[in-house]
């Protein structure tokens, strides 16, 4: 995937991402680039590599990408906030497509800071209600000859395997939804809807800054529009919490709210913990002008967000906090603040408690 639309989508995390931003940029440089000077390998069209784990954490092995069969294969690992971003629609599309021969394997290999005991955990605890298969390796063997081997160095990244064996399809897995059909229909053409791909991107970055500037009016059109001429990819995770700020800003309070709540309903449901956290700050963001009846809802999706990440999640707690402190509750708030900063990684301690300093000290915001 592109830089720039990497970029853009760390605009679109909302709190509950950035409050863990300090301990990711330490862990992403465990995560060393493929070289610009390794060869691409690895292309749409070439037969798919053997995909070997050392453990399949969740559902069946797949010993062999058998013919006749289609597998998505995402490369993603626990501290990656856009890949879990991703995971309930993809949980979405397993479930769609579980009677046509479609296989989800959420692949994760052994980094620093991606262990086979967080990988476990995070799977034990969310996969589940994401019913797809999981595998993990502890060693960079398969990463390389996918990943490196196709040139691609940031994740998640997505590869589909046709019922021929080969490589259809490369990308961010937002976009599944137009390949995804048509590889198993068989009617996917990688060098012309590949190109039309191409396009699409373009128009994703675009919109991805639309709905990321200061004119709400022109985002929501820009947004609007996209979904019309593109309908497949109208549920794209990362529109939804900039679609509801650009509401607030625009004065649409109870349409705002209708949505929230229907992403709230749905994300409870799926055990979507960073929907629940993306909506819950922005409906108490400076957009919404401490409206307390949307605080009220911001507070339902915190509470549905710590039920699901648990009482020791530093993002949930600071979420919470954050989140009560709206609701006037400072007592409660400072208890969660205070956790939050006990649970943050000591190099970064200090840049929690100046984040929360206004809860801490009981200020106002």
């Amino acid at each position: 995937m592109k830089a720039s639309v990497l970029a853009l989508l760390g605009l679109t995390a909302g709190f509950f991402a950035q409050a863990q931003d300090t301990q990711k940029k330490v862990e992403k440089k465990a995560i060393v680039p493929a070289s610009k000077s390794v060869p691409i390998t690895l292309k749409v069209g070439d037969a798919a590599p053997p995909l070997k784990a050392t453990k399949w954490v969740q559902g069946s092995e797949v010993a062999s990408l058998e013919k006749g069969k289609v597998y998505v294969v995402e490369f993603w690992a626990t501290w990656c906030g856009p890949c879990i971003v991703m995971m309930p629609h993809l949980g979405d599309l397993q479930r769609e497509f579980k009677n046509q021969d479609v296989t989800i394997i959420g692949y994760s290999a052994m980094d620093p800071n991606n262990s086979e005991e967080k990988v476990q955990a995070f799977v034990e605890k969310r996969g589940p209600k994401l019913g797809y298969t999981f595998a993990f390796a502890d060693n960079r063997d398969t990463y390389k000859a996918w990943m490196q081997a196709a040139g691609r160095n940031g994740i998640p990244c997505t590869f589909v395997v046709d019922k021929g064996g080969k490589i259809a399809y490369i990308g961010h897995p937002m976009y599944l939804d137009l390949v995804l059909p048509k590889v198993v229909k068989g009617t996917w053409d990688a060098k012309e809807d590949g190109e039309k791909l191409k396009g699409i991107e373009t128009e994703v970055t675009a919109l991805f800054r639309s709905t990321s500037g200061q004119d709400a009016e022109a985002g929501l059109k820009a947004l609007k529009d996209f979904e019309g001429k593109y309908p497949e990819l109208g549920n794209i995770p990362y529109f939804v919490s900039p679609k509801i700020r650009m509401l607030l800003k625009t004065g649409k309070k109870e349409e705002a709210a209708t949505l929230a709540n229907m992403v709230i309903a749905k994300a409870s449901k799926s055990d979507d913990s960073s929907m629940l956290g993306g909506v819950a700050t922005t409906l108490i963001g400076p957009d919404a002008r401490e409206d307390k009846e949307l605080a009220k809802v911001a507070l339902d999706s915190a509470e549905k967000l710590l039920a699901i990440v648990g009482n020791k999640d530093l993002g949930g707690n600071m979420t919470m906090a954050r989140v009560l402190f709206a609701n006037g509750k400072v007592t409660k708030a400072k208890e969660y603040a205070q956790t939050a900063v006990d649970l943050a990684p000591e190099k970064s301690r200090k840049a929690y408690q100046t984040m929360l300093k206004s809860i801490l000290e009981g200020t106002s915001q």
